[in-house]
């Protein structure tokens, strides 16, 4: 079992490698291409002039040219679904390197016979299937390519789907924070409390969204939201007048704009559990949530704590944001979000922005 687990590692590391690697194909193709070409050389070295060596030398310039070209206009058409135009624009490039590669022939190599007697259209056609041919194993190791590196992307993508499933479960609400809302309930049912039915809706409410619709890869930003409220509020029965806190939301409350779920909750379930242990002033949490340019989320999170606590807590909270960031870097590539944490004396700060315009 060891052997085959390490197997399987070894042949994800490879294709892995070749994934993000792409110059270790151009490699491999060139010394495939080189090793095809050494009899000729050999053949060529021994038993013709110096002028024949000379001429294949020069060619392979071109020639070069010519496959990454083919390459450029694979890229260009077939990824569009254009095969016509690449099959003709593929023929028009070989063909038009070939006869470059026989008008430099007749020119380089005229003193010898065998040359300066074949006509320039004999030499053409006779090479001709030659040129072809390298065009299609191109067009085909660049299929099998881009097949391998589509393939490893879709399953690295299924990978990191199931590990984000994980962390959902692992972000849902923790066992910790029901005890301590029981706790409160139990005090408000005590003293009879006016706000006790709404707290025990905004609970049902908190847990039917953890329970059931962080199964779905997006969801609206409104629910997100309304998610993030349920959360604060029952944490604000805890600290009570403890707690100066601001929110402001400038987001519309029908706003379906996607968004990954349980993202926003890891900043705000950090700020209150650090800013609790404030003892030598009142806790204090900001947070400030907008939309700018239709579709770009700004969220914008800070918290006081103490300063020793926060060095204590450094790797912890490093371990949060850590997992934040790769569940951002999953979802929305790095040119779709910026984040940006900021540590002051007594003070944490956290600045999210998120193109929610993103497909994932």
């Amino acid at each position: 079992m060891h052997n085959k687990t390490d197997t399987l590692f070894n042949i994800s590391y490879i294709a892995g490698l070749f994934a993000r690697k792409r110059w270790l194909w151009h490699l491999i193709f060139w010394l495939l291409y080189i090793l095809f070409q050494m009899r000729s050389y050999y053949v060529t070295i021994l038993y013709y002039p110096v002028a024949y060596l000379e001429f294949m030398l020069i060619t392979r310039i071109p020639f070069v040219l010519s496959t990454y070209f083919t390459i450029w206009l694979y890229s260009r058409f077939i990824k569009k679904h254009q095969y016509t135009q690449y099959i003709i624009s593929g023929l028009l490039v070989w063909g038009s390197l070939l006869a470059l590669v026989v008008t430099f022939q007749k020119h380089h190599l005229r003193l010898l016979e065998e040359i300066a007697t074949t006509s320039w259209q004999d030499i053409y056609w006779n090479q001709i299937t030659n040129y072809l041919t390298f065009f299609v194993l191109i067009t085909m190791g660049k299929y099998f390519k881009d097949t391998i590196i589509q393939q490893y992307n879709e399953n690295e993508k299924k990978r990191l789907q199931n590990i984000e499933e994980i962390n959902n479960l692992k972000a849902q609400i923790s066992p910790h924070f029901l005890f301590n809302t029981m706790n409160n309930f139990y005090g408000l049912a005590v003293d009879q409390s006016p706000k006790l039915p709404g707290l025990m809706i905004q609970l049902s409410e908190l847990l039917r969204y953890s329970l059931y619709e962080t199964n779905n890869l997006l969801v609206p930003l409104k629910d997100e939201l309304s998610y993030l409220k349920n959360y604060i509020e029952l944490e604000k029965i805890r600290l009570e007048d403890n707690l100066r806190f601001s929110y402001i939301n400038n987001v519309k409350d029908d706003c379906e704009l996607p968004i990954a779920p349980l993202l926003l909750i890891v900043f705000v379930e950090n700020a209150f559990k650090h800013a609790k242990r404030v003892n030598t002033e009142s806790l204090y949490i900001g947070i400030n949530i907008d939309i700018k340019e239709k579709s770009i989320l700004v969220f914008h999170i800070e918290n006081n704590c103490v300063e020793e606590e926060q060095k204590v807590n450094n790797k912890k909270q490093g371990i949060g944001l850590e997992n934040a960031r790769k569940r951002l870097n999953v979802i929305y590539p790095a040119n779709k979000h910026f984040l940006k944490t900021e540590k002051t004396k007594g003070r944490f700060m956290v600045k999210l922005e998120i193109d929610l315009s993103s497909k994932t």
